[in-house]
């Protein structure tokens, strides 16, 4: 009889080794799976960033580009009215000029 007790330690020894073995190459497994999932998820992350920065570039460069836009609308209305302005004045000018050309040959 102690030959059979001696017999079912040494199974149960066995049986808790290759549990144990069993177990160690469970969680090699859970940890390599583990570091695989979170490697995906960071290059997830920086893509989902790049993205997103490049969202924020776009609507940045479209917002500079319709500023721009405004200010050349803005300073080509200020320019023609300056060049109205001048025509204004250049037909007074020449209607000045004219008046004392005529009155010096006028008056001679």
């Amino acid at each position: 009889m102690s030959l059979e007790i001696l017999k079912s330690i040494k199974q149960t020894e066995e049986e808790a080794e290759k549990l144990q073995k069993q177990s160690l190459d469970d969680s090699r497994q859970v940890l390599s799976e583990a570091s695989n999932q979170s490697y995906k998820l960071q290059e997830q992350a920086i893509e989902d960033a790049e993205k997103e920065a490049k969202e924020i570039l776009l609507k940045a460069e479209k917002l500079a580009n319709d500023q721009v836009k405004q200010l050349q609308a803005k300073v080509d209305k200020e320019c023609e009215d300056i060049k109205n302005q001048a025509r204004k004045k250049l037909d007074k000018a020449a209607e000045i000029i004219m008046r004392k050309v005529v009155n010096i040959y006028g008056n001679s």
